[in-house]
């Protein structure tokens, strides 16, 4: 793997920096005889204005590039200071476009402290818009700003000590210098999957008498245009992130984990959970965040148990019965006790990786979730421009009476670009998940990703990340006209199954069957596709249909599975690992043996609910022989028992014969009726299913059979009584259909008969009925 190179630049003279919270930042002297020293720390990061929640690049977004410089110690001698300090960059202006007025100082909360004109006058900054170059000077004593005449000289440059303001509790001054560019909004110039470089920028100072330039060494950003898809909105399949537990980092009984993460490179480094541990640019994997054994989350802050006294006392987030809460911290003091960790990490000014992975085994033209759990865990982690820490006496807190200091933000990236950033994390208490949605190309079958830091650091940016995932969108599926359908023996039958996807890619399916129960497949079509799906008004959808011949309908064949399986490309539907089926709503075939076709047919089929009990009602024509009516329950739709059967009233010289039936139990909710017509001789002829609901309908669609072929079937519930017009409508919004239906209170099953001759696509079934319309989208195929 290609090494990286940090954004970040640490340069430590004399002592090392130990932070610590609300009173102090303390200091271990290793060259004893040198009284004033200096530390710097400089970390270069950026924010999607245009996304402050999170999001992908997109064109016309605004850019806020943030170039911070951190000095700790030292005094305002010649000798002991940071002088000479300036920074320049240049903006990338063939896919940048500088926004006026936007060079400005910031804390390390964000917070302005000084705003500059772009102008070449006399104040410290200035920008060349033409050629995007810039320039601050920074620190005490700095003046005048020329970018074209000053280059990267030391000419007008200040100097920095520890103290000087904006400080971090009177020990090191933070400073952040910004500027802010708009992606341009031309296809011609920047289009999706267009790169967009951010340029490197350096600070340059000297230590001290030095003259001698130090330099931040900043590398270039690669911020890759996406589309933003946020989520997957389907289902979501196996974690291809195989190490650390599927990224949930395991779990244990000791309270923190003994053994290093490899998915955290250097320089984090691991610690073990103390009052004051883990600090800054470490980590630490815990069931149990507290500083000593608590498992209190509710603790006073400030509170010895907390890391620092005020971090959050929590879990992890693995398995959470609520997933914005979390787990409960851990007690580890039962035996045998075990809690899941979740890795917390400890940010500062580096813009470090804190995650990174190689990914195999993926498939090519897929859609792949990346995205992971985050929580931001001080909630009193603040401090102000004056150094006065957020349990200090004079404190100012932040916008909205925000004392939780430095907000996490996370940039995730892809084989070195920038795809995503999460925004803002903000303190309150919640986990939030984070990511985006990612596209693989063709042939492509690995991917590095990273997380890391993309916040300054300072007070706060300390956060927890917990279930990483790379998990494929899948499309949905749903079978029709059941997934249990009954089938007469020796009869052919064509099942179908609607692919809808939020994505248009899974163009390429093929049917299975399965004689023993699901364990092994066997193909009954050849490869399909690429078929061209259509956009429903939600997700692309398309139909896929199986015809299954008569030699396979036997009553030996009862209980065949059947099912489709998609893929985004053929190479992906050869690979079992790179094809998507429904394992849940698979078709199991019920053959019997029906006999000769009846000769009396059902001709209406209602029903309705009152007080709780269902009232069935049916009608057959002329009745030629003797026979029985079985009624059926479910409350599934698919698993139906008998419960009552009436005898036909076996009088040929009726024209019509009028039923009903009165189900003696309580309905709430749903339930699911037919009728099965049988004969002396076990024939049999089954109605539609009709679905009655407890909750109250005034006038709606119960069902609709969709896609449709030969005929379109749906079914009307009704408050009352009264005549309703159907009408079904072209994508031109010309009748091809109309037909009125006399409607009774309850459920009516109606159809449109003759619709083979129909042009494939979509239609709008309309049915109006005492001034209220109801509409309906549903889909004409050919077979």
């Amino acid at each position: 793997m290609k090494p990286f190179v940090p954004f970040t630049n640490i340069v430590r003279i004399g002592v090392t920096l130990v932070r610590c919270f609300f009173s102090c930042v303390l200091f271990s002297l290793f060259i004893p005889q040198q009284l004033h020293s200096q530390t710097v720390t400089t970390g270069k990061s950026y924010i999607n204005i245009s996304r402050p929640n999170g999001g992908t690049f997109l064109p016309g977004d605004t850019i806020e590039v943030r170039a911070t410089i951190a000095v700790t110690g030292g005094s305002n001698t010649a000798t002991t200071r940071i002088n000479s300090i300036r920074y320049n960059d240049t903006i990338n202006i063939a896919k940048l476009t500088y926004l006026t007025g936007s060079l400005k100082m910031l804390n390390n909360e964000g917070r302005p402290q000084r705003s500059f004109s772009d102008a070449a006058d006399t104040d410290s900054a200035n920008i060349d818009i033409p050629t995007g170059r810039l320039r601050f000077n920074i620190g005490a004593t700095s003046g005048a700003c020329n970018v074209l005449t000053q280059g990267t000289s030391i000419t007008n440059a200040g100097f920095l000590w520890g103290a000087l303001m904006p400080t971090f509790y009177g020990s090191s001054c933070i400073r952040v210098f910004v500027y802010r560019a708009q992606i341009k909004n031309a296809a011609a110039i920047v289009d999706i999957d267009t790169t967009v470089l951010l340029s490197s920028g350096n600070f340059r100072y000297r230590f001290g008498s030095s003259s001698v330039d130090s330099l931040s060494n900043f590398s270039v950003y690669k911020i890759k245009i996406a589309p933003d898809y946020g989520l997957c909105t389907n289902a979501i399949g196996t974690n291809a992130l195989i190490s650390e537990s599927g990224g949930t980092f395991g779990s244990g009984h000791n309270k923190n984990r003994i053994t290093n993460s490899p998915l955290v490179p250097l320089p984090y480094t691991r610690k073990m959970f103390t009052n004051g541990a883990p600090n800054d640019n470490f980590y630490g994997l815990a069931n149990n965040t507290s500083g000593t054994w608590s498992t209190n989350p509710n603790l006073s802050q400030p509170n010895a148990a907390r890391v620092f006294n005020i971090w959050d006392i929590m879990g992890d987030h693995t398995g959470a019965a609520i997933p914005a809460n979390g787990n409960l911290p851990t007690d580890t003091t039962v035996a045998g006790r075990i809690g899941g960790y979740a890795l917390i990490i400890n940010a500062s000014y580096e813009t470090n990786r804190a995650f990174d992975q190689t990914i195999t085994n993926l498939c090519e033209n897929t859609y792949y979730e990346f995205a992971a759990w985050f929580k931001n865990i001080c909630r009193r982690c603040g401090c102000d421009s004056t150094g006065k820490g957020a349990g200090s006496a004079g404190y100012v807190p932040g916008p909205g009476n925000d004392s939780s200091g430095v907000r996490p933000n996370l940039s995730f990236t892809i084989n070195g670009e920038e795809y995503y950033t999460s925004g803002n994390l903000k303190y309150d208490g919640y986990w939030v998940k984070k990511g985006f949605v990612y596209r693989t190309k063709a042939g492509q079958t690995s991917m590095n990703v990273t997380i890391r830091n993309n916040a300054p650091g300072g007070g706060g940016n300390d956060w927890a990340i917990d279930d990483i995932a790379i998990a494929t969108c899948l499309p949905n599926m749903k079978y029709s006209p059941s997934i249990t359908p009954t089938i007469c023996s020796g009869n052919a039958a064509t099942i179908n199954d609607t692919v809808r996807s939020f994505f248009n890619n899974y163009t390429y399916y093929k049917w299975q069957r399965s004689t023993d129960g699901g364990v092994t497949w066997v193909d009954v079509t050849a490869p399909i596709g690429p078929v061209v799906p259509v956009w429903n008004g939600t997700a692309w959808e398309y139909v896929s249909s199986y015809t299954i011949p008569p030699a396979f309908t036997t009553v030996a064949n009862s209980g065949n599975k059947y099912r489709v399986v998609v893929a985004t490309s053929l190479t992906n539907l050869s690979d079992v690992n790179c094809r998507s089926t429904d394992p849940t709503t698979i078709v199991t075939i019920n053959v019997i043996n029906c006999g000769p076709p009846l000769s009396t047919t059902l001709i209406a089929f209602t029903g309705k609910l009152t007080n709780g009990k269902a009232t069935l009602k049916w009608s057959t024509n002329t009745e030629t022989e003797p026979f029985y009516f079985d009624i059926e329950r479910s409350y599934n739709g698919t698993d139906f028992s008998i419960i009552g059967t009436i005898n036909s009233a076996n009088n040929p010289g009726a024209v019509q014969n009028n039923y009903s039936f009165l189900d003696p139990d309580n309905i709430n909710g749903k339930a699911f009726y037919r009728i099965v017509m049988r004969t002396n001789d076990g024939q049999k002829d089954y109605s539609r299913t009709l679905q009655l609901t407890s909750a109250t309908e005034t006038f709606s669609f119960s069902s609709v059979i969709n896609p449709f072929v030969n005929a379109l079937l749906f079914d009307v519930v009704s408050a009352k009584d009264g005549v309703a017009k159907a009408e079904l409508i072209d994508q031109f919004g010309k009748p091809v259909k109309n037909k009125s239906f006399d409607i009774n209170s309850g459920v009516n099953q109606l159809t449109f008969d003759n619709t083979s001759a129909l042009a494939p696509g979509i239609y709008i079934l309309r049915v109006e009925m005492a001034g209220t319309s109801i509409y309906k989208r549903v889909m004409k195929q050919n077979h």
